[in-house]
């Protein structure tokens, strides 16, 4: 290129420019973006591949039945891949609601003000406490978890973003992403008729290694009226888990109960 605009006159040289430009995104499939839709997916794994755990200090806001109910709490969350997920929830007045442990197929939940300890496994955990289970569903979408992710279309594309249709554990989402730094804006779930029943969209990104983790999370569903806001104040990437950071100490013995 140096030499083809020393031979050339300024006007010259801008007309070649302008030729390679437009040929480059006739290759790239005119997206001005070298990335092709289709590996997306992998190019996200690749990107979140050294993510093996966190911890975070939140806020979660909750509203339920269209907002006639709200809950609001602190949370503190350890994560570890690829599924140990562990999470407290604690009142305003500072008061320990529940401690939640999730392994594999199965959970322990651990409601102090009752004495009484849940488990069961995940499935029940979802129809009993849907909104906290779609979240830690979420977890590995927002952490670029995507080895498993299938592109399946891309959906639009214009000059700052791009949106694709892929399938993950078996369910149909679409993924919206911008095109500057490849952040995960919002994902959607559809349903096997095709309507949306669930949306998440992520904001607050930072910069730096793990500057597309997300800090918000607001996440809809449309089938269950409820909502959740989750802000994350605090966050530590890959801190030192060990398996007894995902086992329950309770300081009594408490009444153990099947989930149903």
């Amino acid at each position: 290129m140096t030499k083809v605009c020393e031979r050339a006159m300024p006007l010259g040289c801008l007309v070649v420019m302008v030729a390679l430009v437009i040929g480059m995104s006739a290759q790239s499939g005119g997206t001005g973006s070298s990335k092709s839709p289709s590996e997306i997916p992998a190019s996200l794994a690749e990107k979140g591949k050294n993510l093996t755990a966190l911890k975070a200090v939140m806020s979660v806001n909750s509203t339920y039945d269209k907002g006639k109910h709200r809950q609001d709490l602190k949370g503190f969350l350890l994560y570890r891949r690829p599924t140990d997920f562990r999470f407290q929830g604690v009142g305003p007045g500072g008061n320990s609601l529940f401690e939640l442990i999730i392994k594999a197929t199965r959970f322990e939940l651990f409601i102090p003000s009752e004495g009484k300890l849940i488990t069961g496994g995940k499935d029940c955990f979802g129809r009993n406490f849907p909104d906290v289970a779609e979240i830690e569903a979420l977890i590995p979408i927002a952490l670029l978890q995507w080895k498993e992710v299938r592109f399946d279309k891309l959906l639009s594309n214009d000059s700052n973003k791009v949106m694709i249709r892929f399938t993950y554990q078996g369910r149909i989402w679409a993924a919206t992403l911008d095109k500057e730094k490849w952040h995960l804006l919002r994902v959607i779930r559809l349903t096997t008729a095709g309507d949306i029943d669930l949306t998440a969209d992520f904001g607050d990104f930072s910069s730096g290694e793990y500057g597309w983790l997300p800090r918000h999370f607001d996440v809809r569903s449309l089938t269950g009226d409820w909502r959740t806001v989750v802000r994350i104040n605090s966050l530590e990437t890959n801190p030192f888990l060990v398996e007894k950071n995902f086992q329950l100490e309770p300081v009594f013995s408490p009444k153990t109960e099947e989930c149903k």
